[in-house]
């Protein structure tokens, strides 16, 4: 399982509260134009069954067994733009994705 972090994104996540036994937990969940929509969370611990996703000294993302399939190739980046600030997620593996990329299909 394979994903990447952007320099920027990183840099926009360690001013997150990601502090002493936090996670960023991701997980995807059903909604959106395409199907399914990937979600973020800071979450106060691990759980038995997570699967360590990224992990260095400042920032350790997670999710739950079985969302590998989603997440195998997933690009974490962070925009600052005027009209949509926030974190983009982008993965080739996804099957199609909506016209404004907040959704996509396996």
């Amino acid at each position: 399982m394979a994903i990447a972090i952007t320099d920027r994104a990183k840099e926009e996540l360690k001013k997150m509260d990601l502090g002493e036994g936090k996670v960023l937990r991701m997980s995807v969940i059903p909604g959106g134009c395409s199907g399914m929509t990937y979600k973020a969370d800071i979450d106060d611990e691990r759980q038995a069954n997570d699967e360590v996703l990224f992990d260095d000294p400042e920032i350790t993302i997670v999710s739950q067994e079985g969302t590998d399939l989603f997440l195998d190739g997933l690009t974490i980046d962070f925009s600052d733009d005027l009209i949509s600030r926030g974190f983009r997620f982008t993965n080739p593996n996804a099957s199609g994705s909506c016209g404004c990329g907040s959704s996509f299909s396996g």
